[in-house]
């Protein structure tokens, strides 16, 4: 296969997804770019019944072919775009149709937040009903093999059979029609040779369409017409009318306009230049045309709404303000969705007035509704609305959108699942309006992983509230959840931890210490010290822990010195593979002192290290403890014990016959055990 083929077909799923990104799915662009693909599509399999697309970073692999699309911008943006909603490969297998493809651009120009309703990419896909494309089927596969070599030469005969054969009919019926006929009879041949087409392949109907039209123009205009007014709108009829011209398609729109089904399909093939010179005649023909739009679930394209005046602007989107007070809960569901659209594009085409009005109008729908299905499946067209006024720093109306969604979570009888989806719509917009909200469902059961999952997208914005509400936090599992999100927020809450270091609470300081401890560096750690001095001794130890996990020696060996026993003792075993001989060797004599712990470390170290200086000290130590029975002084005899054998000096033997004669019964047995062991 010649090397330019596929990389058309890239360059064409390139321009469709991007078109996808703008137009709805059953928009006349949106099927010109469907019937191009499958066209492009339709090429490939001539020579293969089946491929696959595996997308790396700059490089395209087909079967077992590599291309280098690192000049492509439009290819490049277009696979980065796929890699965001973590689409890596694509795979075609024979019989792919228009419903295919169409479904294929649903799902690749899809939010992230619709993808996660089904799970992934392919589920969505499979969800569809589209079993001829498959995502993610392969993992950097590449398929070959002799077997696509026989089923090549088949698949090419058999189009090569199709075209022709659909060819010689529209020969066939172009001799009548120069010939000359009844209209009876033409409609007859007409309607047999739409049926005929419709077995046909979409690049022979598309092909062919053309020519057909070609012929229907030589007819007088009143017999075009009639042609038509019979024949159910299948795709080939359709490709026809879309190739005839305004006239024929205004007296068809006007015959049919009662049916609205026919009537999307021939608005559907229509092209943005032939409808909008239609428009102007057909607000005469049909009263309340943008209604009737409305009524049929047809949105002007954002080129239309281009050209309009202002005053048509309101005109379009009236309807769809009386869609939200209809008593169908599945019209005003497309009202909102409608409504969501429109407003996008009037911030993209400047009408930020307008959009502002929608806005308001859309606040009340979405507060009033009764049916939370309704919200929830209109949450991707508030979500796309919501993102362009983002992306023009309308914050005013981003505030607006996610108002509602504080009063609607909060009415009863809200289905867990419904939650979830507007949880997670509130964390796609990052928006740190909806904090208050997410944060009341911090205690609901079921819903944790998705209240996580959405603060942590609002990042560093969601640090001041998370701190206000972990310092006023009682229940325990409350506040390790908050300590939990902030964590994971990671690097981002840095700075406004540290700018919260000296509050007066002494948890707080605590709580603030153990977060940077899991997410900073070595780094931050000087910003630290201040609370070395810290009166809480809980706050000194956590401090430490930091530093521990932190790898920070200075602030270990100043936290050696601290008064309270536990702080040295952990610091001592932070230290435990940094600390010198020599710095051990002071520490020694504190072994007279008290401080558990802290000696429990210290003994370990002298007998890792075998430092004999210690010898006395222990023995000391030792005759100390004799006075103790209690559970900790008889775990510190035994440390004991086993570093004065570990040291093995010639006056251990003399030590421990003097233990073996103690009145401490646990430290007279310890001592003649030693005794057996080394002989």
């Amino acid at each position: 296969m010649h090397q330019t083929c596929i990389l058309d077909f890239l360059k064409e799923l390139a321009v469709g997804f991007k078109s996808a990104k703008s137009y709805p799915p059953g928009h006349p662009i949106m099927e010109k770019v469907v019937s191009n693909t499958l066209a492009q599509i339709s090429k490939i399999f001539a020579d293969y019944p089946e491929f696959s697309f595996y997308f790396l970073e700059k490089t395209v692999i087909f079967q077992d072919m590599r291309f280098d699309v690192s000049k492509n911008l439009a290819v490049l943006s277009f696979i980065e775009a796929l890699k965001k909603n973590e689409i890596e490969s694509l795979t075609f297998s024979s019989g792919v149709n228009n419903e295919d493809v169409r479904h294929l651009y649903e799902v690749m120009s899809s939010s992230k937040l619709k993808l996660k309703e089904y799970g992934s990419p392919s589920a969505m896909l499979e969800a569809k009903g589209t079993q001829k494309i498959k995502i993610n089927a392969v993992k950097f596969g590449i398929h070959t093999g002799a077997t696509v070599q026989v089923a090549q030469e088949s698949k090419g005969a058999e189009v090569s059979v199709e075209t022709s054969d659909l060819q010689e009919e529209i020969e066939n019926f172009k001799k009548l029609v120069e010939k000359g006929i009844s209209a009876i009879e033409l409609r007859q041949e007409f309607k047999r040779l739409s049926e005929k087409a419709e077995g046909a392949s979409a690049p022979s109907q598309m092909t062919q369409s053309e020519a057909a039209a070609k012929i229907l123009k030589n007819l007088p205009y009143e017999h075009r017409i009639e042609l038509f007014k019979e024949l159910e709108l299948k795709p080939f009829v359709l490709r026809i009318l879309s190739n005839l011209n305004e006239e024929n398609l205004l007296e068809l729109i006007i015959t049919k306009q009662n049916d609205f089904g026919e009537m999307k399909k021939i608005l559907g093939v229509m092209s943005d230049d032939k409808f909008a010179k239609l428009l102007p005649i057909l607000k005469e023909k049909i009263p309340n045309i943008y209604e009737y739009l409305a009524q049929m679930g047809l949105l002007l394209s954002e080129k239309l709404t281009s050209i309009f005046s202002r005053e048509d602007l309101h005109s379009t989107i009236r309807p769809y303000y009386n869609m939200l007070d209809s008593q169908n809960a599945k019209v005003r569901e497309e009202g909102i969705k409608s409504l969501a659209t429109l407003a996008g594009r009037f911030i993209q085409q400047g009408y930020i007035e307008i959009a502002n009005e929608i806005t308001q109008r859309l606040i009340v729908a979405l507060k009033q509704e009764s049916v939370s299905e309704v919200v929830s499946n209109t949450l991707e067209e508030i979500y796309n609305f919501y993102n362009t006024a983002r992306s023009s720093n309308l914050t005013k109306i981003c505030d607006s959108l996610v108002e509602p969604f504080n009063k609607i979570l909060s009415q009863p009888g809200i289905p867990l699942s419904i939650k979830k989806l507007m949880i997670n719509f509130m964390g796609e917009t990052m928006n740190p309006a909806v904090l208050p909200a997410l944060m009341t469902f911090l205690w609901e059961s079921g819903l944790y992983p998705e209240v996580r999952a959405a603060i942590i997208k609002i990042g560093k914005d969601a640090v001041p509230e998370l701190l206000l509400t972990l310092k006023e936090a009682e229940d325990y599992s409350f506040r390790m959840k908050i300590i939990d999100i902030l964590k994971n927020i990671g690097k981002e809450a840095l700075d406004t931890l540290l700018k919260n270091i000296d509050t007066p609470e002494w948890y707080m300081r605590r709580n603030i210490v153990n977060i940077i401890g899991e997410i900073g560096d070595k780094e931050i750690c000087p910003n630290l010290e201040i609370l070395i001095n810290d009166p809480e001794d809980r706050v000194r130890l956590e401090l430490v822990r930091a530093f521990i996990k932190l790898e920070y020696e200075k602030g270990l060996k100043f936290l050696l010195k601290d008064s309270a026993i536990e702080v040295r003792a952990e610091s001592l075993r932070g230290l435990r593979k940094l600390i010198s001989n020599e710095e051990i060797g002071e520490l020694i004599p504190l072994l007279k002192e008290k401080g558990d712990a802290f000696h429990a470390e210290l003994l370990k170290i002298i007998g890792e290290r075998k430092l004999i200086e210690a010898f006395p000290f222990i023995v000391d130590f030792l005759r100390n403890l004799t006075l103790r029975d209690d559970q900790t002084a008889q775990g510190l005899k035994q440390i004991a014990f086993s570093v004065l054998i570990r040291l093995s000096l010639p006056e251990t033997k003399a030590v421990l016959e003097e233990f073996a004669n103690s009145r401490d019964k646990f430290l007279a047995d310890l001592a003649r055990s030693a005794i057996k062991r080394i002989g």
